[in-house]
């Protein structure tokens, strides 16, 4: 009985969590039909160096392992529900996903503390249309919960494998989930009950992921394959991004670190945003830089300034000094072809119809009556910027991606999130501002200890700027895009905000409005109840 095993009996027993360092480790594979994912799971059973691997997968057959020696089926839910689960030689098993996602995992800890040995890892193969940061959210949720299986196990590396030559083509669709069942399902007439757009799933894909594999170069030309690993280096600044063939990658990317969790497994939504606000203001500074010392010329700079917000207890990931080659490679295409991304941040609000006006330059309007989008819009071009009348409309058609925080003057209260891709806008309601939100109602009961609490207190505005006043209310959207145009771009949105005129009166009607609840410390920078 292995050691690993022998602590998860005993917790099994005395119903407590295993210690953290002994929990098996979880790697998720995201991405649509076609992309790869189970070329690559194959490669990783077939060439596992002797690690105990175990595996969650939509189809058993889809993996070919029919072939091995199947050793054993068992039944599993305590509701009495069949999952199928095989054991498979040298100590792996395979189960089926087909039901709840965490009742294959307890499935498979069953299994192996039946079997009195533990898996070094467990894979789990998500379908073509699973959303992963909600699987990260779940994962997140039932641990908090104390699910039974996250207490012998733990999320921690997220890999999106990607169709390197369809993924222009993917970027540019006007599609819907529903409507492309290709990229779900391989069964003759799949049903697909989601009216999410291919670009904003896929998009999602690339952004929740630690590593990023482009699969299928061998189909793809150098400066395709450049120009696509600069793009998505610039949408997921954190990730590795990685070109392969036939799902051929090293095991250690795939198997992560052999201990602890990924900064983005534990991540939510607005730790994504921060991650890419400093990933662009990184950026945006490198590009107002001198020309790079020889020191520097390798894609990173050791004096950049760490305006992380989040009180110095989380390590730099967009900044760590021993760059890999496949970051300094998406960073050169970065530069080459004009990739590159910056934050729009002030501290006064949109007008809503100005605003309006601003969206519709995006190519994003939509046919009223079918709600069919009916601009036209390609994949932005590296090279020379357009002329004539093209230039005319270029600053918004030149970003590729855009998301953040949205302060209007008609939602004094209430967040907006600002979401762009490709052809797809999403302008929705995000919840309370933080300085409208109760203290006991933030993380952590509003701690000021809590490393969770200092970030959203990093949010508010300082004295200096003058609007310390309102809080964490703010415009701060990522930009991203080939050849952007970030001075026009800006002029546009900024004629947008308030007039000095407007804001008098905001403020007034402002007065109106329930107080806020927070106000944060300008000395200590610690969150107070106002």
């Amino acid at each position: 009985l292995d050691t690993r095993a022998h602590n998860m009996a005993a917790a099994g027993a005395a119903d407590e969590p295993v210690p953290a360092e002994e929990k098996i480790p979880i790697t998720l594979l995201s991405g649509f039909l076609g992309a790869g994912k189970t070329t690559l799971l194959r490669e990783v059973l077939q060439n596992k160096g002797g690690l105990k691997v175990a595996v969650v997968v939509n189809d058993v057959a889809k993996i070919n392992i029919d072939s091995k020696l199947v050793r054993e089926r068992t039944s599993g839910s305590k509701d009495g529900e069949l999952t199928e689960c095989v054991e498979l030689q040298n100590g792996c098993a395979c189960c089926n996903a087909s039901e709840e996602l965490l009742d294959a995992l307890l499935q498979l800890l069953r299994v192996a503390a039946r079997r009195g040995s533990s898996y070094d890892r467990i894979l789990i193969e998500l379908s073509g249309v699973a959303e992963p940061k909600n699987i990260r959210r779940e994962f997140v949720e039932a641990a908090e919960e104390g699910h039974i299986a996250l207490d012998q196990a733990a999320l921690q590396t997220m890999i999106t494998v990607v169709d390197g030559p369809s993924f222009s083509a993917l970027y540019q669709s006007r599609d819907e989930i529903h409507q492309r069942p290709d990229l779900c399902s391989d069964e003759p007439e799949p049903e697909v009950d989601s009216d999410r757009k291919v670009v904003d799933l896929l998009v999602e894909q690339v952004e929740c992921a630690d590593c990023v594999v482009l699969n299928k170069k061998d189909l793809c030309t150098p400066e395709q394959l450049e120009t696509l690993s600069g793009i998505v280096a610039t949408i997921n600044p954190l990730a590795k991004v990685v070109p392969c063939e036939w799902g051929k990658l090293p095991l250690e990317l795939v198997m992560g670190p052999p201990s602890s969790s990924s900064w983005v497994c534990n991540a939510d939504d607005e730790d994504d945003l921060r991650a890419a606000v400093r990933a662009a203001k990184e950026q945006s500074k490198k590009r107002k830089e001198p020309p790079a010392s020889d020191h520097t010329a390798h894609g990173h700079s050791h004096g950049h300034e760490h305006e992380h917000g989040h009180g110095g207890e989380e390590e730099c990931k967009v900044c760590t000094s021993d760059a890999p080659p496949e970051r300094a490679t998406a960073t050169t295409a970065q530069t080459k072809y004009g990739i590159s991304s910056f934050v729009y941040a002030r501290r006064r609000p949109f007008h809503p119809k100005r605003l309006m006006k601003a969206i519709m330059a995006l190519p994003v309007k939509v046919d009223p009556a079918t709600g069919a989008s009916v601009d036209e819009w390609t994949f932005p071009e590296a090279g020379a910027p357009p002329k004539g009348a093209e230039a005319d409309t270029a600053p918004m058609k030149a970003i590729i991606r855009s998301k953040g925080f949205v302060w209007v003057a008609n939602q004094h209260r209430s967040a907006q999130y600002w979401s762009h891709a490709g052809h797809y806008f999403e302008l929705r309601a995000l919840g309370l501002w933080w300085a409208a939100t109760s203290l006991d109602a933030w993380p952590d009961e509003g701690r000021a200890t809590s490393p969770e609490v200092r970030k959203i207190a990093a949010d508010f505005a300082p004295p200096v700027e003058g609007a310390a006043c309102w809080g964490d209310r703010r415009q701060e959207i990522v930009f991203i895009g080939i050849r952007m145009e970030e001075a026009r771009i800006s002029a546009l949105l900024d004629e947008c905000l308030l007039t000095d005129e407007e804001m008098a009166t905001y403020a007034t009607q402002a007065q109106g409005a329930p107080a806020d609840a927070v106000k944060v410390d300008p000395a200590s920078g610690n969150p107070l109840a106002a």
